[in-house]
């Protein structure tokens, strides 16, 4: 595109064309980037018409930065990925690609294809944020619930508070005491056993006379179980974000014709949300499974270096079932092998855990 400069009122023109046309086929026209355009309409919102106009700018420096076709690209193809995702969401997948762009212009590379900015909650009283220490420290617990045609299905889900890693869960037409101690038991042997379980009052979690099956079984084990106030979502934030990712990303864009296609779709969003993609929780750049694994260190580190570890398998095990122990690939290459997510030491012929 030409590096042409334009008159206060014929950028105005080119705006109140945009306004008719659409901003990226008037920026075609004029023969500029489109976010150029957004820049001159933002400021004519800002100014008003009669400042705009008078508005005299200085080109310092590198003037207006263009984005490159590539990674104007890059943006669309993970948002097309990502349908849910958001700039901020976009900005961190692209880093783990070591693609930097910013997020304003994301958002405007977005808007221009199609994104709609979602419209701005009422401000809400302020409560207080808490986070687990630690993985295993704290795990929360919901059930969510859809309908597969005229069937009610009841999604069981466990997330890890510390690194918002889910560790387990389960798809049933029905729900019980018993499913949502079998999930707690999966991820128990799967992953180690938590230190505290955070639910609602629901019948198959709390029973107001004496205690049910499921909190008998947390008592044996040994888990300290804590409810959160009624009417008081707020307590169970993280993993009521977590359902609603759930529902806007997979039960609003698909359509299952049973339980057993959306058992298969769970298990491959699962995978994604765990192993794959950024989360905002936790910074925007790491997965849940670096916090949850203990790599959060090295995959900042490589983002920082510029390096691509999307591509990278860093946790080795089986495909079906993920040990207690695992084996991770860090970006320079070298093997560690992680204990219930915690890095042991294997020098001098030892197992030992780190300090």
């Amino acid at each position: 595109m030409g590096s042409k400069r334009f008159t206060q009122k014929q950028k105005l023109a080119i705006v109140k064309s945009a306004n008719k046309m659409g901003i990226k086929k008037a920026a075609e026209i004029a023969d500029v980037h489109f976010t150029t355009v957004y820049d001159w309409k933002g400021k004519l919102e800002a100014l008003g018409e009669e400042a705009f106009l008078a508005y005299q700018p200085s080109y310092p420096g590198r003037g207006i930065k263009l984005i490159s076709p590539e990674k104007e690209t890059s943006v669309l193809e993970c948002w097309k990925a990502h349908p849910g995702f958001g700039p901020g969401q976009v900005r961190g997948q692209l880093r783990r690609q070591g693609i930097t762009v910013s997020i304003r212009s994301i958002r405007k590379i977005m808007e221009a294809n199609g994104y709609v900015v979602p419209a701005r909650k009422s401000p809400k009283t302020a409560c207080n944020r808490f986070e687990a220490r630690r993985p295993l420290e704290l795990a929360q617990m919901d059930i969510l619930e859809f309908f597969i045609n005229k069937l009610k299905i009841y999604l069981i889900v466990l997330m890890d508070d510390f690194s918002r890693f889910i560790l387990s869960w389960r798809l049933l037409d029905e729900t019980s005491a018993d499913a949502v101690t079998c999930v707690v038991s999966d991820a128990i042997d799967r992953y180690g056993k938590m230190q505290e379980l955070l639910t609602d009052r629901g019948f198959v979690f709390y029973s107001w006379r004496g205690i049910n099956r499921f909190e008998k079984y947390l008592e044996h084990e040994g888990i300290d179980h804590t409810h959160a106030r009624p009417h008081h979502p707020q307590t169970l934030g993280k993993v009521e974000a977590l359902n609603r990712r759930i529902k806007q990303e997979l039960i609003d864009q698909q359509h299952f014709l049973n339980v057993h296609e959306a058992q298969q779709a769970m298990e491959n969003w699962v995978e994604q949300y765990n192993y794959r993609r950024t989360h905002q929780g936790i910074g925007g750049f790491l997965v849940p499974a670096e916090r949850f694994h203990g790599r959060a260190q090295e995959a900042l580190g490589a983002i920082a270096r510029g390096i691509d570890i999307t591509d990278q398998d860093c946790y080795i095990s089986s495909d079906t079932e993920r040990s207690v122990i695992n084996l991770s690939l860090n970006p320079e290459g070298r093997l560690t092998v992680y204990l219930l997510g915690q890095p042991v030491d294997l020098s001098g012929g030892t197992l030992c855990r780190k300090n």
